[in-house]
């Protein structure tokens, strides 16, 4: 009797577990089955996509003729490359070709003036006559050329304006100096430095007690340092007794050294009213003072404008030629400037 009362009392709690269990399991039947559905109607649309991809018609591209095309390009490339090689070759050569000439023309000149050195009175006065009768009559033929073309042409001519080139002279006076490279023009501190190493070398013999010979560094002035050497020197003097040997300290070579490589202004800029160069030149008196321009190789066209203005203004200038990367310099054994 007890028994039947407990199994009758816990029947309903069974049937409402099983109950829920059972909803639940329809529940994931359904979430299955909808999945299932979306899943094939999604990969139903992917496939016929694809078929409609599949059955599109394809662009076709012209390998060929691309190919063909960037080697036309290519070869055209290759073609102008070398032109321009072969060109900047031939500009290269000419141009040392002009500036061996300046060289030449410039070493002439110098040896030209150390043989007229060596003259004695009579000599030179002879040598200059024959020079400037030489400078005359090359004067005079290019008049009368000049002539002849007016008087052929049919239309008015353009006037040629002539420099004429006086005959060379050995500088002994006062030198301003200037450096033209790159066709920039600056002032170089010849006489500055020149006297500082007068002052300085004195002081530095003593450094020969133990050495041949000692270099030493002065400056920097006005953007240049100088690089002197000093040596012993020994000299045979004879005398009553016989030779003699008499011991010293000499100069042996100076360098000037820029302390930049864009020292001073481009000659254009230079030449222009109020520049530093053109109220130097406005301060000096052409009948006192000679105007020497060390040239490199890459400057000598700036060089012939240059010149050209000294002249106008009364200038004598005097040129020397330098080759590539060599430093201004002087030694006692050292040649003049030549000016014109």
């Amino acid at each position: 009797m007890r028994r039947g009362s407990r199994d009758t009392a816990e029947a309903p709690g069974q049937d409402s577990f099983l109950d829920v269990v059972a909803n639940l399991v329809g529940i994931l039947i359904i979430l299955v089955m909808v999945v299932g559905v979306r899943t094939r109607g999604a990969l139903e649309r992917s496939q016929n996509a694809k078929a409609a991809v599949a059955a599109a018609p394809q662009p076709t591209i012209d390998v060929q003729s691309a190919k063909a095309a960037a080697e036309d390009v290519e070869a055209n490339i290759n073609s102008l490359s070398r032109r321009i090689e072969s060109a900047e070759s031939a500009v290269a050569l000419r141009r040392m070709e002009r500036d061996n000439v300046h060289l030449l023309i410039s070493s002439l000149e110098h040896k030209l003036a150390e043989q007229r050195a060596q003259l004695d009175d009579t000599e030179r006065e002879k040598f200059d006559v024959q020079n400037n009768l030489a400078a005359t009559r090359g004067e005079l033929g290019e008049l009368r050329r000049s002539r002849q073309a007016v008087e052929n042409a049919a239309a008015p001519t353009a006037v040629i304006q002539h420099f004429p080139t006086p005959m060379a002279k050995t500088v002994f006076g006062k030198e301003i100096h200037f450096r033209l490279l790159g066709g920039r023009i600056t002032y170089v501190p010849w006489d500055e430095l020149v006297d500082k190493l007068k002052a300085e070398a004195p002081q530095k013999v003593w450094k020969l007690k133990d050495a041949p010979r000692v270099t030493e560094t002065i400056g920097p002035e006005r953007g240049f340092l100088m690089r002197y050497t000093l040596r012993r020197a020994e000299y045979a003097l004879e005398t009553k007794m016989g030779t003699a040997i008499q011991r010293g300290v000499e100069l042996e070579q100076f360098t000037l050294q820029p302390v930049s490589e864009n020292l001073g202004q481009p000659l254009t800029q230079a030449l222009q009213a109020g520049s530093d160069f053109r109220q130097l030149m406005d301060s000096l008196d052409p009948n006192r003072f000679t105007i020497t321009v060390w040239v490199y190789p890459d400057s000598f066209e700036q060089f012939r404008t240059l010149k050209q203005d000294l002249y106008q203004r009364g200038f004598l200038t005097a040129s020397r030629p330098l080759p590539a990367n060599q430093p201004i310099g002087g030694a006692p054994t050292g040649t003049r400037s030549v000016a014109q």
